[in-house]
């Protein structure tokens, strides 16, 4: 209802701007309406068959800035805007966020924002809490316009035209217009026009599912028209040209779109809390064992007890520590069997500054200047324990 709504009061809007960039910001207001409201329905749709399954909810979120946006324009275009001046192009760019998220860019136009042979879009736009496989889909829109209002003002004559001739034959055309050749009065003006509401006969202006009426929020109506899309993933990150699909035969642009994308995990206020058993790889006097241990992860460290009461017993030391700040290891994975026979198995990597007394070992290597020791931790279960810290 809220879009139907915004869609309703933008189309009211253009009805009182006709030209320059105000009937541009009106036009973009009525087409973001109309395409948020067809989100949220596909949406609602997924979710009352059942399709939509919230399976992203336990991955870690981050966020994705884009910025650059530049797209190459094509030349038969170029040579057409210095020919015809007096009409203007209005540019935007809708993001949509899977599942119903919608975001845009300020409107871009060919008198400002054409910088040679490409359309520059100076926006950045940044989409917090997406998860790895997060699916994000770039419209380009596009309209003409009018600056100025094209109503031509009516031309002032120094001619006198109310002469006495004039002014008689005037009067005999209007006495003789109130009968038609068989005799009968003809109708008035305002009943003509009774007729034409009431009739099949459409009005100036549009029919009755025009922006005056409530139908008025399809976007179909609106003066944009998209001119390609562009499908983003996390595989497309590090490139910086893409294909621009979906580009009808009139669109001003050649193909391809120039951005430049960073990914970043977000950084959470809390530091990350798990606590279960994992079996750890230890070096004892020189031969490799395994020891189960009681791990609790608190402040970016990863504890360890021999039993679970251990910590809470304030008399209790942990009885070794893994600090996450030094691990090199940039994703967290089952290990394979080549690295580790053992099951359920994942390999942390942490590189610290050399200390007195470090010594080389099975799982430590240290060159004078760091030490790198290589932590083995294997969980009990792959369902319920692995995935936990893996997190």
């Amino acid at each position: 209802m809220v879009q139907k709504e915004l869609e309703t009061q933008a189309a009211q809007l253009i009805e009182h701007c006709q030209y320059g960039l105000e009937q541009v910001e009106a036009e973009k207001l009525l087409l973001v309406a109309g395409l948020k409201k067809n989100l949220w329905n596909y949406h609602l749709s997924e979710v009352k068959d059942e399709k939509h399954i919230f399976s992203n909810d336990g991955l870690p979120k981050g966020y994705l800035e884009i910025k650059g946006i530049s797209l190459l324009l094509r030349q038969d275009y170029l040579v057409n805007k210095v020919v015809e001046t007096k009409k203007n192009q209005a540019f935007f760019v809708a993001v949509k966020v899977s599942p119903y998220r919608l975001l845009t860019t300020n409107i871009a136009t060919s008198e400002c924002n054409i910088h040679g042979t490409n359309l520059a879009i100076t926006d950045t736009i940044v989409i917090d809490n997406l998860p790895p496989d997060y699916k994000i889909t770039l419209e380009v829109y596009c309209m003409s316009y009018n600056m100025m209002n094209n109503a031509t003002p009516a031309r002032k004559t120094s001619r006198a035209v109310n002469t006495p001739k004039k002014l008689i034959q005037s009067a005999l055309n209007k006495m003789g217009a109130q009968k038609n050749k068989a005799g009968q009065p003809l109708k008035s003006s305002m009943e003509s026009y009774s007729t034409s509401r009431s009739g099949s006969t459409t009005p100036r202006g549009g029919s009755t599912s025009s922006r005056n009426g409530v139908k008025a929020s399809s976007s179909q109506d609106n003066k944009f028209a998209l001119a390609g899309t562009v499908n983003l993933s996390i595989k497309d990150v590090k490139k910086e040209q893409l294909r621009l699909r979906r580009a009808p035969f009139h669109s001003p642009f050649e193909g391809t779109i120039n951005l430049s994308m960073t990914a970043k995990e977000a950084i959470s206020s809390q530091p990350p809390s798990h606590k279960g058993f994992l079996t750890i790889f230890q070096d004892e006097s020189g031969l490799g064992a395994w020891n189960r241990r009681w791990c609790s992860v608190q402040d970016n460290k990863i504890y360890y007890w021999l039993y679970p009461e251990d910590e809470v017993n304030q008399n209790k030391q942990p009885h070794g520590e893994i600090d996450l700040t030094s691990c090199k290891t940039e994703t967290v994975s089952i290990a394979s069997r080549l690295d580790c026979a053992r099951p359920n198995t994942f390999v942390l990597v942490i590189m610290a500054a050399a200390q007195p007394g470090d010594r080389a070992s099975i799982i430590t290597e240290s060159n004078g200047k760091t030490t790198q020791t290589k932590y083995m931790l294997s969980a009990d279960s792959e369902k319920k324990e692995n995935n936990g810290w893996e997190c």
